[in-house]
């Protein structure tokens, strides 16, 4: 990786060597591998990384972070009812551990949305997750016009709307949880890394393909023995380290910050492919003077939250420890404006093929924030990726991805954070479209030149984030929304259980 080399020109032949580099950066993500928070190839890849800006002329700075890992080997985990082998699609990360033997126990089928663990005291409990299709109004909102897609079913989304407590279930006796995937094919299902926002659950569970779902739904109705095994490990005194460099301005204003952030650990080679795009914002800060202060942070723990952060996404705990470049009252710089860099190239459709392709015809509609309204017009003049260019702005309950924490604290920010269902799969290769790649990388090139040259740091808008009565309507919204899909699941069940055998 560290001769990977991006061009700033904009010549067709320096796009044609850039793009070549931005693939050798693509090919070295599918030869890493997985790189969960803290693991040898995450730690290479930060390693890389931070070589990279080294040798663009950076002084690179690291904040290491020390953490208890989990961690699951490829077939750590299975699962089998009355002595038949049940698929399983992936462990539920940091849920627990039961060593090579496994436990074994009667099936019970908790219903979806009321979560009655005392009733599944000593047995594995069965609950279905469906990848429910949800309004994407209700997690985003638009600057007038129209949202880039009216619904999202996205696995990231619907684990957290399920609202499974394995902690509660814990404590009420449950031996292990098996979480049936439903409405998500089992080709999208395999490999998913999720939840990732939650510490240690220290109950064993794990995700099994919706075509396994009837089978072990009609077992866990009838109470077979089944033996869950997830033989994972537990690693005190792991560490990962999120690195950064400045770029001095060399204006007036260089007492003012412009933030360039991505993560470094991920699943697969859009998740996260984004320090792609950073070492080529950083090359171009290093090649030409700038009015404005540049910061470029690599965050790790994007996947590993608890261990870097009691609030927020992970690069609130580079925000806490580094107030002097970001906050005026620590007499320090002020933060201007952000770049948030995530899922750059992102295809629609799950692709594991090794090889890096091209052709917009399958690429992932973008999720761009603009979290003001002088940003989202910046963001539509500048802007060249998949299609029509639709900033959002944060909905009043959630801002996707590591833009938060820039959000939170009134940073005037525009950040990239497409989210295909494949997002966060552990794929032994991804398909990453290039010229989409390539493209976003350059709008992101023209932003940081915008934003670095720009007079008056007013033009940047300001943030405003959502008061307690927004926060409990779109509460109120969703509770309503969980309600009716409850409702309807219920209702579907009932019908089925009725349904004439034979």
């Amino acid at each position: 990786m560290g001769d990977a080399r991006i061009s700033c020109d904009e010549s067709a032949p320096d796009r044609e060597t850039a793009k070549t580099a931005y693939a050798r950066h693509i090919d070295r993500l599918n030869a890493l591998g997985p790189r969960r928070s803290g693991n040898a190839a995450h730690r290479e890849l930060i390693d890389d990384v931070a070589a990279d800006l080294a040798g663009l002329g950076y002084r690179v700075e690291r904040d290491t972070h020390t953490f208890e890992r989990w961690d699951s080997p490829e077939h750590g985990a299975s699962l089998a009812v009355e002595t038949q082998a049940v698929e399983v699609s992936s462990p539920w990360p940091y849920s627990g551990e039961t060593g090579p033997e496994g436990v074994s126990a009667p099936l019970i089928l908790v219903s979806p949305g009321r979560r009655m663990w005392a009733s599944a005291a000593g047995h594995i409990a069965v609950v279905e997750v469906e990848n429910m299709e949800a309004p994407a109004s209700l997690v985003l909102e638009s600057w007038g016009s129209d949202l880039p897609f009216e619904a999202v079913a996205n696995p990231v989304i619907s684990t957290e709307l399920a609202g499974i407590d394995l902690r509660a279930a814990r404590s009420a006796g449950v031996v292990g949880v098996v979480a049936v995937w439903r409405g998500l094919s089992d080709h999208e299902a395999r490999g998913q890394y999720l939840p990732f926002t939650r510490p240690h659950q220290e109950i064993p569970a794990v995700w099994v393909p919706d075509s396994e779902g009837d089978r072990l739904v009609a077992a866990a109705r009838r109470g077979a023995q089944a033996t869950l095994v997830l033989d994972a490990t537990r690693h005190p005194g792991a560490s990962m380290d999120t690195v950064w460099a400045v770029s001095p301005g060399a204006g007036p204003h260089a007492h003012e910050t412009v933030i360039v952030v991505t993560h470094s650990d991920g699943g697969n080679a859009v998740e996260e492919n984004g320090f792609i795009g950073l070492l080529a914002l950083a090359r171009d800060a290093a090649e030409s003077s700038h009015d404005r202060t540049l910061v470029f942070v690599m965050t790790a723990g994007h996947l590993r939250i608890p261990a870097v952060t009691a609030h927020g996404q992970a690069t609130t705990a580079w925000l806490d420890a580094h107030p002097e470049l970001w906050d005026a009252d620590a007499a320090g710089h002020r933060a201007v404006a952000g770049l948030v860099i995530e899922h750059l190239g992102a295809r629609r459709q799950r692709n594991d093929s090794p090889r890096a392709g091209s052709g917009d015809d399958g690429a992932e509609p973008e999720l761009l924030y603009a979290t003001t309204r002088e940003l989202d017009a910046l963001a539509r003049a500048v802007w060249h990726g998949a299609g029509p260019v639709r900033p959002v702005k944060p909905g009043a309950l959630v801002h996707l991805g590591e833009g938060e924490p820039l959000f939170e604290n009134r940073i005037p920010a525009i950040a990239l954070v497409t989210g295909p269902a494949s997002l966060l799969a552990e794929t032994p290769h991804a398909g990453v479209d290039l010229d989409l790649l390539s493209r976003q990388v350059e709008s992101f090139r023209a932003l940081q030149r915008r934003l670095t040259a720009a007079p008056d740091r007013r033009s940047f808008g300001t943030v405003r984030t959502p008061g307690r009565v927004r926060k409990l309507i779109a509460g109120a919204r969703v509770t309503f929304f969980l309600a009716r899909q409850r409702s309807h699941r219920a209702t579907r069940a009932r019908r089925s259980r009725r349904r004439p055998r034979g």
